[in-house]
């Protein structure tokens, strides 16, 4: 990969089949290192209504990231508690060290609830 990271694409593709595919629109220190973890599995669940949550197998490096906020269709790390979340209902909150924006999706309600289908790959779309 160049040095470019705005505008890669990942895809998420649950174990039932459905794929969700985010363009990454930011540059920052999380993004990167993100990028560096794939290909990986995760494993997501619902939070809240809001949000489908999964833990990456190590934590992502945040130091560095500008604060954000998160919305319907936004990718971001949870900051705390070290996830990342499909944000798919709510509102946009204030920007917050507590949250990293990665990326965006358009995604339907059944592609998001099939994440929750088991393991979830994720990959860099050449």
């Amino acid at each position: 990969m160049d040095d470019t990271v705005i505008g890669t694409i990942i895809r998420f593709t649950a174990a039932s089949g459905p794929t969700i595919d985010v363009t990454l629109d930011e540059d920052n220190p999380a993004v990167r290192d993100l990028l560096t973890m794939l290909p990986l599995t995760l494993t997501f669940e619902d939070f809240n209504g809001v949000e489908k949550i999964a833990y990456p197998p190590r934590e992502i490096q945040t130091a560095g990231a500008p604060p954000s906020s998160a919305g319907p269709g936004d990718l971001a790390i949870y900051v705390p508690w070290g996830d990342i979340a499909f944000f798919y209902e709510g509102t946009r909150g204030a920007p917050s060290a507590d949250i990293v924006h990665l990326g965006v999706f358009a995604a339907t309600l059944d592609q998001l609830e099939a994440l929750e289908d088991g393991e979830v790959t994720v990959a860099v779309v050449e």
